[in-house]
């Protein structure tokens, strides 16, 4: 997935990195499109897909997120060092949250997903891959995960990353969204981080940054 065409997750990873440690990310990113753009394989790896699988696997019942995660690394050692803090922090998170709702809890049958666009920067924000949660009868949970070890997600990012989850599911009331951060377990949401008004404003700032540098990379590169 190229910058302007980008993960809620990986925009809110790239926002947030010193200056320094971004540079380095984007040039990657610019690198590996322009081999896509001639046709050649990405390098990219979609490195935490198969544990989000597997946890909601776990959510709904189906399997063990602790032998899942064993399963994982068997098939990729890169897998051994995050994996574990991605199913600790993960299991953490879930059965706290199994303890204080005394409901049953479901997962949605359907994925939901949508964007986000800006037109005139031209970028698009996809948020895809939720957890979709029935609470009880009359409740929904959409979770959304942040994957990243560093930077830790703070709560700016948390309220800019849930302005956009409720821009590109405009169908679903922003209270039932939440943003996880799955290495520390916390869940982020309007009520605990109600939304200030200046989100929009943060985000297209940041957003636009990004995607002048990786311009710029892709220009010099190419």
């Amino acid at each position: 997935m190229s910058i302007d065409t980008i993960a809620l997750r990986k925009a809110l990873h790239l926002f947030y990195l010193k200056d320094s440690i971004r540079s380095t990310k984007l040039k990657r990113e610019a690198k590996d499109e322009l081999a896509r753009r001639s046709g050649q394989k990405s390098l990219a790896r979609h490195f935490h897909y198969p544990f989000w699988a597997d946890a909601k696997s776990h959510a709904a019942g189906k399997s063990d997120l602790t032998e899942s995660t064993d399963r994982q690394i068997e098939r990729d050692w890169h897998r051994k060092n995050l994996y574990p803090k991605l199913r600790d922090g993960f299991l953490h998170w879930w059965n706290e949250t199994r303890r204080w709702i005394n409901e049953d809890i479901e997962e949605f049958p359907n994925s939901i997903s949508g964007t986000c666009g800006f037109a005139d920067i031209e970028g698009i924000v996809r948020v895809d891959n939720l957890m979709s949660l029935k609470v009880g009868t009359d409740k929904t949970r959409l979770i959304y995960p942040y994957f990243s070890d560093r930077p830790t997600l703070s709560e700016e990012a948390a309220r800019i990353g849930l302005w956009a989850m409720s821009r590109a599911l405009p169908n679903h009331g922003i209270d039932d969204m939440r943003i996880l951060d799955v290495i520390r377990g916390e869940t982020f949401s309007v009520d605990r981080h109600p939304l200030q008004g200046d989100e929009e404003a943060i985000f297209r700032h940041r957003y636009s940054s990004v995607l002048r540098e990786w311009r710029l990379l892709l220009s010099e590169l190419g």
